[in-house]
């Protein structure tokens, strides 16, 4: 979310009084009136402040540009996040929440059926499979981010490939190890639209 940082400064630069003059009043006034305007349009700007969960709730939604830093627990471990005010909602930065330099790996627990999986509990989840072609779906992705999804056959095995809403494998789809307990690990870059140049590592 690179953005220009905006500038406030005195829109005129003061030259009165000078030294020596004498001291008028009326100057004084507009000056400091000039200053107060400048630091309230530098207050009201959006684009420049991040602020923090130490000094409050975070606001409800509806003003695009606000930022807001908090912690989340990711992986057992507190991590710093960077949420994002679309205007109409909080989109929270996953690539942003790390601890020790590494993103951690959420567990998203049991597929069931079916699941939905939301990537603002960190880009790295794994998920256990309970149930054959289960279906999972995803939010909160971000574009131009990369994820990762650890699937992994319960202690019964035998569970077919899940169907992952939005991911593109291409010609060539993986094939999963269903053995009971193996890990199958699947990546893709989301481009906004759909997980593409996604591939899984068949579980030893």
């Amino acid at each position: 979310m690179a953005e220009t940082v905006s500038n406030h400064q005195i829109a005129v630069p003061y030259s009165t009084p000078a030294n020596g003059d004498a001291l008028n009043a009326s100057v004084v006034v507009g000056h400091f009136n000039s200053t107060r305007s400048d630091y309230n349009a530098h207050d009201a700007d959006t684009g420049i402040h991040v602020q923090s969960s130490a000094i409050g709730s975070r606001p409800a939604a509806g003003t695009a540009g606000r930022k807001w830093m908090s912690t989340a627990t990711v992986a057992g471990a507190t991590v710093a996040t960077l949420a994002y005010d679309t205007g109409s909602a909080w989109v929270t930065d996953t690539t942003f929440a790390v601890s020790n330099g590494q993103p951690g790996i959420y567990d998203a627990g049991n597929s069931g059926a079916s699941k939905a999986i939301d990537w603002a509990n960190g880009p790295i989840q794994k998920v256990t499979l309970t149930a054959s072609s289960a279906t999972l779906t995803f939010s909160n992705a971000i574009a131009g981010a990369s994820y990762t999804l650890i699937l992994a056959q319960d202690g019964s095995g035998g569970r077919t490939a899940p169907t992952l809403t939005g991911w593109d494998f291409g010609d060539n789809p993986p094939s999963y190890n269903t053995g009971a307990s193996k890990k199958n690990v699947v990546s893709g870059l989301y481009d906004g639209t759909e997980y593409l140049a996604a591939f899984a590592v068949k579980g030893a």
